[in-house]
């Protein structure tokens, strides 16, 4: 659960700062769920069983607060990777068309 949150975070980072900026993307709504689609399908999950399982995590808050635990280290080990200008291949980025 936590790297999937972790790609979550970085998709919706990205989304935030990149798809307001691309004039080509209409529906910046649907650019967005087609970014995180993107996510769901590295993890082979779906985005329903995603939901369950943090629903899940949200009533437990002992448990949340591991995987959020997680993440902050994770983002204080790597800032300086996290924050570095991404460039994604167009084959390969769920933005191009």
């Amino acid at each position: 659960m936590t790297m999937i949150m972790k790609d979550i975070i970085v998709a919706n980072e990205f989304a935030m700062i990149n798809i307001p900026k691309d004039s080509t993307k209409k529906d910046k709504v649907l650019a967005n769920q087609q970014l995180l689609d993107g996510v769901f399908k590295i993890h082979r999950v779906s985005r329903e069983s995603f939901q369950t399982s943090f629903h899940f995590y949200e009533s437990r808050p002992d448990m949340n607060k591991t995987i959020f635990d997680s993440l902050s280290a994770y983002a204080n080990r790597h800032k300086n990777e996290l924050f570095r200008p991404m460039k994604i291949p167009k084959a390969i980025s769920p933005l191009a068309k």
